[in-house]
């Protein structure tokens, strides 16, 4: 492979031996100078950029960039030279890439410095993280699919307890029309006795419409959009289907709602399904339960970094040691007909957004279940240090 000629002034005769060295590199490396002219063009950078070595070689680094970088390349080079301070010399980023066709790729880009009577000179070691980029893209994919099978799977081990919570007022609906009925049969029919009757009427057919319209919003196939969210609401707008599912079993629900919480960054329908998620296995706990009247308790607060906390109490038969950490699992199930992935799609929901799920014994008999989530601004910092 040809490399053209290099200048002994800019920069020292590259060996046969570095230059194979250099070309057995999986990544791409290019060497430059302190004007941002490319000097050495590894085999690796060829096949990377599609750029032949003596079409770099000589050429400013910047032609590999898109822009804006590639206008502002030059000046990020001289404030280093000036004031000393980096940037990306030796910290290492992801950025983008462009390729002599003009496609941006996603690249992992360290730069080292070396100094001699020569000046100084920069090596880049670029690694494409294309491959990579897609592979957690098809991750997502098959994780909001499974997460929205979760759903629906949840609606069925729910099915009996909103079908009741569902059924009252329908039932309460038609009592009541059976009664305004019978005062309109009447001579003389009771007009305020009929306002009354109508109002309850329509007071129950909302109270239908909430639990259906609440149903609706959970299953429907939808993209995940995180936006900054009010945990409150959020469990708030849930409990319906919560307290259906426990209602049914006889286990009462109860809810302590912090004051004054911050706003989180997460999606409102995937909280409420890790809450859902939750809630029905310590139902599933609780049944038979010689503690059952203590019910479940649902409460949020401010954890001491400032972000949402939100704990799930039952009085069940708790966590079996031998289990341990596996529950966070897929396919790790105590029930019968359980599928195995609750937990586990609950922990990744929360995981995503820079939180945890985490369990632990309740001394009274049970388990509690944890949610932590960051405020906005740690969540911010956490996810960059987790890209740089």
């Amino acid at each position: 492979m040809a490399h053209g000629p290099c200048d002994s002034r800019e920069w020292p005769m590259v060996s046969a031996e570095l230059r194979a060295l250099l070309d057995a590199a999986v990544d791409a490396i290019v060497m430059m100078d302190d004007r941002g002219r490319i000097t050495t063009f590894n085999a690796a950078a060829e096949r990377l950029f599609g750029y032949k070595a003596d079409e770099a070689i000589g050429k400013d680094v910047a032609m590999l960039m898109p822009e804006p970088h590639r206008s502002e390349h030059q000046a990020y080079v001289d404030r280093y030279l000036r004031t000393g301070e980096a940037r990306i010399i030796g910290i290492g980023r992801e950025v983008l890439g462009r390729r002599a066709d003009g496609e941006t790729f996603p690249i992992s880009l360290s730069v080292g410095e070396a100094r001699s009577d020569a000046g100084r000179r920069f090596v880049g070691i670029i690694r494409d993280l294309s491959a990579q980029r897609a592979a957690e893209l098809r991750t997502r994919a098959l994780e909001t699919r499974l997460s929205q099978v979760g759903r629906f799977s949840l609606m069925g081990e729910m099915a009996a307890g909103i079908a009741h919570e569902i059924n009252q007022p329908l039932s309460a609906i038609a009592t009541y029309a059976q009664a305004a009925k019978r005062i309109l049969e009447r001579e003389q029919p009771g007009m305020q006795t009929l306002i009354d009757i109508c109002r309850k009427i329509d007071e129950q057919a909302l109270r239908a419409g909430r639990v259906i319209e609440n149903l609706r919003k959970f299953i429907r196939k939808q993209d995940i959009q995180t936006e900054l969210v009010d945990v409150n609401r959020v469990v708030a707008d849930v409990m319906n289907l919560v307290e259906a599912d426990a209602h049914a079993e006889g286990i009462r629900v109860s809810t302590r709602y912090a004051t004054d919480l911050p706003t989180v960054r997460s999606n409102a329908v995937q909280l409420q399904q890790v809450l859902l998620n939750l809630t029905r296995n310590s139902v599933d706990a609780m049944r038979g339960s010689p503690r059952k009247e203590r019910g479940i308790a649902i409460e949020t607060e401010r954890t001491e970094r400032g972000g949402v906390r939100v704990a799930v109490t039952d009085h069940g038969s708790g966590v079996s040691r031998q289990l341990g950490d596996n529950i966070f699992h897929p396919f790790v199930t105590t029930k019968r007909d359980g599928l195995g992935v609750g937990l586990a799609i609950s922990r990744t929901i929360v995981q995503s957004y820079g939180g945890s799920l985490t369990y632990r014994d309740n001394p009274a008999g049970g388990a509690i279940f944890v949610v932590d989530l960051p405020a906005p601004e740690e969540a911010q910092r956490e996810h960059g240090q987790r890209k740089s």
